[in-house]
């Protein structure tokens, strides 16, 4: 009984692997967040967004996975991943996608009928366009950006499509954020790999890669991080500036603590010398 009860945990263990689940909870409360920002207050309603922000984590990231096999078995630190090492089928992989797919269609359809339902599938033909495309078409990170945006308008929308001028503001936030995650974080920690299969993802066509060990990343790829860095900057603070967002001082001084170490963050990364997938 214990070694199957370890069996069990393990496989758990692995599908979540699989599923990206270090984070998952970033990319589960984005419609929380546009609710919220709505007004909804409902504990069970929101509860019902998280597993539909849940599922589309899961289809996004577990597809992506998928799609990047091949890819991953090119890098020491990622072919240890749940497909490449076979650990889990990619029978097995195709049958969860869709499952957590059906889940998120039922739950969505049911609580929020068919119009919010074609948004929510948008948002994950969106992230699937991504997915498959990525590796292939420079540029792809704008599309996965604006999956997030989606997200963030589903779950306003949950509440009324009126949308207010913070939900604007949340776009806008979300749009810059993921860009800045994916284009330039990711970007640099997929650098190896990406290099050697000549990958036409953005980060790699600006000239970031990895050769024997030690980083190259080009002036303007840090050009690019910095900008990034400095929109959403302005797209913070430029809404509390001009009364769109109304907080405490205590507050403002604590965003601008983030920012402040958010940038020194940003000069770590594109000043790496050598590289280290997990750093």
């Amino acid at each position: 009984e214990q070694s199957i009860l370890m069996s069990v945990i393990k496989t758990v263990f692995e599908f979540a692997k699989l599923s990206s689940a270090h984070f998952i909870f970033l990319t589960a409360i984005i419609p929380l967040t546009g609710a919220i920002a709505m007004g909804e207050k409902d504990v069970f309603l929101l509860t019902i967004l998280f597993l539909i922000g849940l599922s589309a984590h899961i289809v996004g990231f577990a597809l992506n996975h998928y799609v990047d096999i091949e890819v991953d078995r090119l890098s020491s630190s990622t072919k240890k991943r749940p497909l490449p090492s076979g650990s889990i089928s990619k029978t097995h992989a195709r049958l969860y996608i869709l499952l957590v797919l059906f889940l998120g269609f039922l739950l969505t359809l049911y609580f929020y009928g068919g119009i919010l339902l074609l948004l929510y599938l948008f948002g994950i033909l969106l992230a699937g366009f991504y997915d498959v495309y990525s590796k292939r078409i420079s540029g792809m990170d704008f599309v996965l950006a604006a999956s997030v945006v989606v997200g963030v308008m589903f779950g306003a929308a949950t509440v009324s499509f009126q949308f207010s001028p913070l939900i604007s503001v949340l776009c806008v936030l979300a749009f810059l954020q993921t860009l800045n995650l994916n284009l330039v974080a990711g970007g640099i920690k997929d650098a190896d790999h990406d290099y050697l299969m000549q990958s036409q993802h953005l980060s790699t066509r600006l000239g970031v890669r990895v050769e024997q060990g030690v980083f190259h990343i080009p002036a303007l790829f840090q050009f690019i991080a910095y900008f990034l860095g400095g929109l959403y900057a302005l797209g913070v603070f430029l809404p509390i500036f001009f009364h769109v967002i109304h907080l405490d001082g205590s507050l403002v001084l604590l965003l601008l603590l983030f920012q402040v170490l958010f940038f020194i963050v940003t000069y770590k990364i594109v000043h790496l010398k050598r590289f280290n997938r997990q750093q």
